[in-house]
């Protein structure tokens, strides 16, 4: 073990999340210390290198896993890698966070939580916009009733991702790296969002398909859902649009709660036939409150806010819907509450 005051961190993948937002989250948390890198090229990330100054940098995971100084890992890999390797972590004796989306499939992601009791560790997935205030705010008010019973939740996502072979992030569009496109790959984070605010959907019917790109994995997504209490979910998730959209809608009996863009300041609720606006911004870094609860989890001697199991039940989700395409029929996800 490192320091007991801070927590040694070990980067796994130097990709574009860890240059935008990760390393930063890392360095700037108080009882953080970027201790290793592990990149299979060090010569080609030597800018990163030299910006995040690391103790150590390994070209392999082994001789990380074998460092007694590392605390917790950081998976920033292709998704096909997040399960063996977040389990080798566990075995190891070291904490882990891993990017989403959590696993190739619920199968994998099982494991990993598995591993994670077994070895005493603690796991968590990159799912970041549950600790932005904006939507606790909406967790906050459908516990509270404000929007009266919620009749329908619509969320719509869309944008243009093509990129060139050569483009090291280019394995997004490969079917047996990532292991879905538009869907796993950014749907997660909107999705993830459903069970934590109103539990896990009873049943789930969804049209899966690439209908523009020709690469293997899936640029449009639409999907129904029936919620643990009955109401109605309509999502969108797109890849093959330059007309942008971020958009989610929770409505109620007696109002709805509106946020376009969903990542975005405000926060437009209705009530009474009355509507105002908050304004609830992001955070500067937008992963620095999950990396500060990890830490601060590894200090205390608690679990992080969220588990692992807490992102199973986001891959259940998506797995059925990718189940309800190819059988082009509704789809049994979760037990009614």
């Amino acid at each position: 073990m490192g320091d007991p005051r801070s927590v040694n961190w070990a980067i796994v993948g130097l990709g574009d999340i860890v240059r935008k937002r990760v390393a930063a989250a890392i360095v700037d948390q108080p009882d953080s210390r970027l201790y290793a890198c592990v990149t299979r090229d060090p010569k080609a990330r030597q800018d990163d290198l030299e910006a995040y100054a690391p103790d150590r940098v390994f070209t392999s995971i082994e001789p990380m896993l074998a460092d007694p100084s590392v605390d917790a890992v950081y998976l920033a890999t292709p998704v096909h890698r997040h399960a063996p390797q977040a389990i080798a972590c566990l075995e190891a004796g070291k904490d882990v966070l891993v990017e989403k989306p959590m696993a190739l499939d619920a199968r994998e992601a099982a494991a990993m939580c598995r591993a994670a009791d077994e070895s005493g560790r603690r796991l968590a997935v990159a799912y970041y916009r549950r600790f932005w205030d904006r939507f606790q705010r909406v967790k906050d008010a459908l516990d509270r009733g404000e929007l009266g019973q919620v009749v329908l939740v619509r969320m719509a996502l869309g944008g243009w991702y093509r990129p060139d072979p050569s483009d090291p992030g280019a394995w997004r569009t490969d079917r047996a790296s990532a292991g879905g496109g538009v869907l796993s790959d950014v749907g997660c984070h909107r999705l993830d969002l459903v069970p934590w605010w109103l539990g896990l959907p009873r049943r789930v019917v969804a049209d899966v398909k690439t209908l523009i790109h020709d690469y293997e994995t899936d640029d449009s997504v639409a999907v129904l859902m029936e919620l643990a209490h009955g109401a109605q979910f309509t999502g969108s998730f797109h890849w093959n649009t330059r007309a942008r959209a971020d958009e989610i809608d929770v409505v109620g009996t007696e109002g709805r709660i509106r946020m376009v863009p969903s990542d975005g300041p405000a926060i437009e609720i209705t009530r009474a036939g009355r509507t105002t606006v908050e304004t609830v911004p992001r955070p500067g870094n937008a992963h620095f409150p999950l990396i500060d609860d990890f830490v601060r989890a590894v200090l205390e001697g608690r679990p992080p806010r969220f588990h692992g199991v807490d992102s199973l039940a986001t891959t259940r989700l998506i797995d059925a819907m990718y189940e309800s395409s190819r059988r082009r029929a509704w789809i049994e996800v979760g037990e009614p509450s």
